[in-house]
């Protein structure tokens, strides 16, 4: 690949993974407190979420991820362990409906405790 392609797309990474970041930045702590349908998107979602559930800040963050892997594998740098790949990750586990009522059932059993804080 020539110099000035490869420094355009590093380029493009850079500014395409610092907003992915500001995103998540602004969107996890209330996600974290409340919960919503963040990591539910057109690609990851199970069949009981219908598309106009999804939100459009939810796509714009699956579209960032894609692109920032996709930009990482032209380039030839590491996907495993990126912002993009650990939030398309992230989107898979919470589509994945066994792995929801896995963690249904360790919590009715009392294996597991939401770590949410409940104190005010």
């Amino acid at each position: 690949m020539k110099a000035s392609r490869q420094a355009k797309l590093e380029t493009q990474l850079a500014v395409t993974e610092k907003e992915l970041l500001e995103l998540l930045t602004d969107a996890l702590p209330y996600t974290a407190q409340h919960g919503d349908l963040l990591f539910f998107n057109s690609a990851f979602h199970p069949d009981c979420i219908r598309p106009h559930q999804i939100g459009e800040r939810s796509e714009r963050l699956l579209s960032l991820s894609s692109e920032a892997v996709a930009l990482r594998e032209q380039i030839g740098l590491p996907v495993l362990g990126s912002v993009g790949q650990l939030f398309l990750s992230a989107c898979s586990e919470a589509s994945n409906i066994e792995s929801i009522n896995q963690l249904e059932e360790r919590y009715e059993l009392g294996t597991s405790t939401p770590s949410r804080n409940t104190h005010r």
